[in-house]
């Protein structure tokens, strides 16, 4: 570590100790800012004001009694948007978690209700600068409760909460362990029925007939805004079957549908492109089977953007919330096979946030945008790059978690020992 990382770091520790909720403004300069959206600017400046972004650009002069941040030598980004996840769902005391819930649809389920700011794994996961994050109440039935997306930094569950009701999970391959329905078409079956009895139910009523009300009917009510395009779907996906199925839901109930998929996707590519369905690849890290190209899912995601297909990475083909620090691995791994570094940045970031809706708050340094910010010594994309300050809401994020504790305790340890001997 050189002397001007080690004074930066310095300076990032005294911050961080310092309430900036009420400060004036902070100011950071001199870094290269990858703004996401625009141009990247060499030796700019980022102001924020208030916990937005007051202004990008090359030069920018500091108000009265701002806090400077001198970034010479690194990275400015936006902070990355991680597109499904447990975060905030598990680490209450005396209980296992607050995630999928018995029964194969549970639409009405609002995980916010659940929100436990107290999760160590929000620590874990936004000192590695993923700032904002979905989490869902589950994957494991066919129709699955809501999910809201996290700011990953508050007191109360108000604090962090920065858009509720953000989508509804299907899931295509959850056949039941007792009960219907087991097969693919049972599920096919199941979903058609629920989405059908929706659309009747948000039919125009004829005159002199009634319509069905949904009276306080919870699912009802849900999938009411489904087939009415007011809620969007993500259809969780595994191969070429169930991918498949769920492009024809989509366009036979005409819903505002988000593929997640993790394998086989390449098929379906010129598909998504043509009708603007959005796609979160969970694929990138899979093993081929040994019938397919070795390299098939590191160069997936440079095929995607090829063919101009809206898409964002996920770390893991399963929802959780310990690894979702590994947010930049998968683009990593795909910027070496094809991707260009600009589309991954976007694939973690403004991308991830135009799928969830959430794209005019955060995923880009903008003017009026959360300042959701981390700098790092390197590009992202390179593993060897080290995050060096974070930024949520305006509020510079201490750089410690239980693992960073656990690290330093255990180092101490050993170098005790070494100096015994």
């Amino acid at each position: 570590m050189n002397k001007q990382t080690v004074l930066f770091v310095i300076t990032i520790l005294l911050l961080s100790g310092m309430v900036h909720a009420a400060a004036d403004a902070i100011l950071i300069k001199n870094g290269t800012i990858v703004a996401v959206v625009g141009k990247t600017i060499v030796n700019g400046s980022v102001l924020i004001q208030n916990g937005k972004i007051a202004e990008v650009g090359a030069v920018i002069d500091a108000p009265a009694n701002a806090t400077i941040i001198d970034a010479k030598g690194m990275y400015v980004y936006p902070g990355m948007v991680a597109p499904l996840t447990a975060i905030g769902l598990t680490g209450y005391p005396g209980s296992d978690s607050d995630i999928n819930e018995v029964g194969q649809s549970t639409p009405w389920i609002d995980p916010y209700e659940a929100l436990n700011p107290e999760d160590e794994t929000i620590d874990v996961t936004r000192i590695d600068g993923v700032t904002t994050a979905l989490s869902a109440a589950g994957t494991a039935g066919i129709i699955n409760g809501r999910a809201m997306a996290l700011n990953l930094d508050g007191t109360l569950p108000r604090d962090m909460l920065l858009k509720r009701d953000v989508l509804l999970i299907f899931n295509m391959g959850a056949r039941s362990k007792s009960g219907y329905p087991k097969t693919q078409p049972g599920i096919l079956s199941f979903i058609r029925e629920k989405l059908s009895k929706a659309k009747a139910a948000a039919a125009p009523k004829k005159k002199g007939k009634k319509n069905e009300a949904p009276g306080k009917d919870m699912e009802m009510e849900v999938l009411l805004k489904v087939v009415k395009r007011e809620m969007p779907v993500m259809f969780m996906t595994s191969n070429e079957v169930t991918i498949r199925l769920a492009l024809e839901l989509i366009e036979e109930f005409n819903l505002k549908g988000i593929l997640f998929a993790n394998g086989d996707i390449l098929k379906y590519a010129e598909r998504l492109a043509e009708k603007n369905i959005p796609l979160i690849w969970a694929g990138t890290m899979k093993m081929p089977e040994r019938w397919e190209a070795i390299d098939k899912y590191y160069r997936t995601a440079a095929v995607l953007a090829q063919k101009g297909v809206l898409f964002a990475f996920s770390e893991s083909s399963r929802q959780g919330s310990r690894n979702v620090r590994r947010q930049p691995v998968p683009a990593s791994l795909s910027v070496a096979f094809g991707l260009s570094e600009e589309d991954a940045v976007k694939a973690l970031t403004i991308n991830a946030a135009k799928i969830l809706g959430i794209a005019d708050q955060v995923g880009s340094l903008e003017k009026g945008k959360i300042a959701n910010i981390f700098i790092s010594t390197k590009p992202i994309i390179q593993l060897s790059a080290r995050i060096r300050m974070v930024m949520i809401n305006g509020r510079i994020i201490p750089l410690t978690s239980v693992q960073t504790m656990l690290y330093d305790k255990y180092k101490k340890i050993v170098q005790d020992r070494i100096k015994k001997e």
